[in-house]
């Protein structure tokens, strides 16, 4: 129920916050089912920069690096919404940011798969 919670508050803020970014009522749903049904795997950074790690290529799970130092890079979450990499100073404010901006990537690629496979079986 706390990560349902959690998920919810973070949806939210990032709804309110997306105002360039168009989120449709299906799209929330899916951020929220992802958000509660993601296996977050927290991941020793050291010795990986922002470039140099490899996610797991496991959809089901938010990869959470915590990088060393400042020069492996900002806290980020990667382009495909697998990866959030976070500094030791991250404040609670910007991971709840990282966090609904992962789950939102995560949602849109699963809505594009949706549609090629849709597109697929009706060809």
């Amino acid at each position: 129920m706390a990560k349902l919670l959690i998920a919810v508050a973070a949806i939210s803020a990032f709804v309110t916050s997306a105002k360039e970014v168009t989120v449709s009522k299906d799209l929330q749903a899916s951020m929220q089912d992802i958000a509660v049904h993601s296996k977050v795997v927290t991941v020793d950074g050291s010795g990986f920069t922002v470039h140099t790690f490899r996610e797991d290529s496991d959809p089901t799970t938010l990869q959470l690096v915590m990088l060393a130092k400042p020069s492996d890079g900002a806290a980020q979450v990667s382009s495909d919404g697998e990866v959030i990499f976070l500094q030791k100073d991250t404040s609670s404010k910007e991971e709840q940011s990282l966090f609904a901006t992962a789950f939102y990537l995560k949602a849109k690629a699963r809505e594009a798969a949706s549609h090629t496979t849709s597109a697929h079986s009706s060809t």
